[in-house]
C-alpha cells in the first residue's frame, strides 16, 4: 500500500505541475494505464486518490517537482542473494534434481530443479538430471520425455535470464538400470545382520511400528534372511508377502527409523525393463545410495522428508558408502489451486480438466500454454530463494513478473467481446484508421474501414446516453445519438481533437475478426467471451503472446476457431 501511495502522489504531482492543480479522475486514469491490474479496484481506489490529490494540491511547486522528478539513485544490484552452501568448494560441488516419471512436472517440481541448478552453477559444479524410477506401478514412458521437455525449457531460461551457463544438465542417470548394483549393497547389509526379510503383513507391520514392537523374523538366522532374499527375487513370494526391513532401534522416537522397509515387491511391468526386476529398492534406500554412488555432495529435498534424513544416514553408513550433504528446502503451494499430482488426476479423469495442459492448473505445460514464460517461473523462484520455509503464494505474484516480461515487448490489439454494431452517421468510408503496435513504439497498423458500421463492446455501451462522446481509437471522435438494445447510432463530432474524452477499442464490420477468450477461473471453472477482434488478429500464428487492450496479456492456444487463452489482468 505504502508503494501505490507514493505512485499515486507521483502522478498526481505531475497532473498538478502540468494544470496548476491535480485532476482527480484524470490520476485515476494515469494509474489504471500504468497498472492495468488495478482495475478491477477502480472503485476502492478513487478514495485513496482523491486523499492524495488534495494533500498535493495544497503543496508549493517546489515540493511537486521534488516528488514529479525524483533525484536519480545508485542502482543496486537486482535479485536476491543466495546464502552460501555449508561445506561447498568452488568446482567441487556436485547437485541434482531427482524427478518420479509419475506424472507431468508442476509448479513445485520447478523450485526443487531451480534451486540445485542455481546452486550448482554458482559454485561452478555439476547438475544431474536422475530419473528416480523404482515405483513402476505408476511411472510411464511419456513422463520421462514431458519432464526432460520442461525442464530442459526451465533451464534454458535460466540461461538467458539469470546468466547461469550451461542451461542444461551435465549427466542423465536413470536409477532403474542401477537395480542390480541396489541388490548387491542389500544383500550386503543381509550378511552384515543388519537387515532382515519380514513375512507379516503390512497392517501388522503399521501397527507394530507405531507401537514401537519387533517382530518375530526380526532375529532370524542370516542364512534364513539370504534364503528368503532369493526366494523373493526368483518369485516365490506375491507383493505384499515379503519385504526386506533395516535392522534399526524399534523403539527409537522418530517412527521412521523403526525398522523401515528397504526393499519390497512389486508386480507390475517397468516402463523400461519390462517384467525383468520384481523386487524394487524403496525410496529411502534408492536415493541415499544413488545419491553416494554418483558423487552428489549436496542433496536438496523438499522439507517435508527431513523425518526421512536419518533413515537415509543409517543406511549409507552401515554399508560403508561415502556421506553428503543433505540440504531441505521449504514446500510451495499455489492459493486455491492443488499442486499434488494425486489431487489433479482425478480431475483429469473425470473430464473435469481437458488434460495436464490444461491453462487452469499449475502444471508447467498448463502454465506455459497459459502463456507465463519460463523466464518468469525462473525470475520468481530465484526471487524466492531456497528459504526452508514453506510458502504459500497466488497466481498473482508470478503474473507480475510475467507482466513486467512481456510489457515492453509484446504488441497490442482491440478486441470487442459481446459485440454490438454501431452505425457512424458523417464518417466518409472507406477510411483508414492507424492504431499504435505499443506504447513505446512509432510503429502503427492500418484497419480499412469499409463501411460506417463497427463493433464496440456491450460493456463500452452501457451507461452512454444521447450526447456522450468518446473516441473509436485511431479512427474517430463520435457523438452518441441513439442506444438500442442491438444498435448504437452514432455521428462524427465536428470537433475531432477533444481531450480527456473515453477512448475505447472497436472492430470494423467487415473484417473484423471472430475470435473468443478463454478465462481461467479456477481449476473447477472458466468463462468464456466471444466476439470480434481487429483484423490483424488472422495474422497471429499459435503460440504468439499479445495484450488485449483494456482485457490483458493473452496468448494464441489455436487458429480454428481463433482461441486466445487470458494469461493474466
Amino acid at each position: 500500500m505504502e508503494e501505490l501511495r507514493d505512485l499515486i502522489l507521483k502522478l498526481a504531482a505531475e497532473n498538478a505541475l502540468k494544470y496548476g492543480k491535480a485532476n482527480p479522475k484524470a490520476v485515476l486514469g494515469k494509474l489504471m494505464a500504468s497498472r492495468p491490474d488495478l482495475r478491477p479496484k477502480a472503485r476502492e481506489l478513487a478514495s485513496l486518490v482523491e486523499e492524495v490529490v488534495s494533500q498535493v494540491n495544497e503543496m508549493p511547486p517546489e515540493a511537486l517537482k521534488e516528488i514529479a522528478t525524483p533525484p536519480k539513485r545508485e542502482r543496486k544490484p537486482q535479485g536476491r542473494v543466495w546464502p552460501p552452501l555449508e561445506g561447498a568448494e568452488e568446482g567441487n560441488v556436485v547437485t541434482r534434481v531427482a524427478p518420479e516419471p509419475n506424472g507431468y512436472p508442476t509448479l513445485g517440481h520447478a523450485k526443487g530443479l531451480l534451486v540445485p541448478f542455481i546452486y550448482a552453477r554458482i559454485y561452478k559444479g555439476k547438475f544431474l538430471l536422475r530419473f528416480e524410477d523404482t515405483n513402476p506401478r505408476v511411472e510411464r514412458l511419456e513422463f520421462y520425455d514431458a519432464i526432460r521437455e520442461e525442464f530442459s525449457r526451465l533451464l534454458e531460461a535460466a540461461e538467458r535470464e539469470l546468466g547461469l551457463s550451461p542451461g542444461k544438465w551435465d549427466e542423465e542417470i536413470i536409477e532403474s538400470y542401477h537395480i542390480p548394483k541396489m541388490y548387491e549393497l542389500a544383500e550386503r547389509l543381509i550378511k552384515q545382520g543388519d537387515a532382515y526379510v519380514c513375512t507379516c503383513p503390512a497392517e501388522k507391520v503399521r501397527q507394530w511400528r507405531r507401537e514401537g514392537r519387533e517382530c518375530e523374523h526380526r532375529d532370524q538366522p542370516v542364512e534364513v534372511n539370504l534364503e528368503l532374499w532369493e526366494r523373493m527375487l526368483e518369485g516365490d513370494f506375491k507383493e505384499g508377502e515379503a519385504h526386506l526391513r533395516l535392522k534399526t532401534d524399534m523403539r527409537h522416537p522418530n517412527i521412521t527409523m523403526r525398522d523401515p522397509g528397504i526393499c519390497r515387491i512389486v508386480e507390475a511391468p517397468h516402463p523400461i525393463h519390462g517384467d525383468r526386476f520384481r523386487v524394487y529398492p524403496v525410496y529411502d534406500f534408492s536415493v541415499s545410495v544413488m545419491d553416494s554412488l554418483t558423487g552428489v555432495t549436496h542433496a536438496f529435498r523438499s522439507k517435508e522428508f527431513e523425518p526421512h534424513v536419518e533413515v537415509q544416514r543409517t543406511i549409507i553408513r552401515k554399508l560403508g558408502l561415502r556421506e553428503y550433504h543433505m540440504v531441505q528446502f521449504g514446500r510451495i503451494t499455489v492459493e486455491g489451486i492443488p499442486l499434488s499430482k494425486r489431487y489433479i488426476r482425478p480431475l483429469v479423469e473425470s473430464g473435469i480438466l481437458e488434460g495436464w495442459d490444461d491453462p487452469r492448473i499449475p502444471t508447467l505445460r498448463g502454465l506455459f500454454r497459459r502463456g507465463i514464460l519460463p523466464e518468469a517461473i525462473v525470475r520468481f523462484f530465484h526471487e524466492l530463494g531456497p528459504s526452508k520455509v514453506d510458502a504459500t503464494v497466488n497466481m498473482d505474484m508470478l503474473a507480475a513478473i510475467n507482466r513486467k516480461l512481456l510489457d515492453p515487448k509484446v504488441p497490442r490489439y482491440m478486441f470487442v467481446p459481446d459485440p454490438v454494431r454501431a452505425v457512424i452517421e458523417g464518417i466518409d468510408t472507406p477510411v483508414e484508421a492507424r492504431v499504435q503496435i505499443h506504447p513505446d513504439s512509432k510503429e502503427y497498423r492500418t484497419i480499412v474501414v469499409e463501411e460506417p458500421i463497427v463493433y464496440i463492446s456491450k460493456s463500452d455501451v452501457e451507461g452512454l446516453k444521447a450526447g456522450d462522446e468518446f473516441r473509436l481509437r485511431g479512427l474517430a471522435t463520435v457523438r452518441v445519438r441513439s442506444v438500442n438494445p442491438d444498435e448504437v447510432s452514432l455521428i462524427l463530432s465536428q470537433e475531432q481533437k477533444i481531450k480527456g474524452v473515453k477512448i475505447i477499442q472497436w472492430a470494423p464490420l467487415k473484417g473484423g475478426v471472430p475470435a473468443r477468450v478463454f478465462i481461467p477461473l479456477s481449476p473447477y471453472s472458466y468463462e468464456m467471451l466471444g466476439g470480434y477482434g481487429e483484423p490483424a488478429l488472422a495474422e497471429m500464428r499459435e503460440g504468439d503472446m499479445a495484450q488485449m487492450l483494456r482485457m490483458g496479456f493473452v496468448r494464441l492456444d489455436k487458429r480454428k476457431p481463433l482461441t486466445f487463452i487470458l494469461s493474466h489482468r
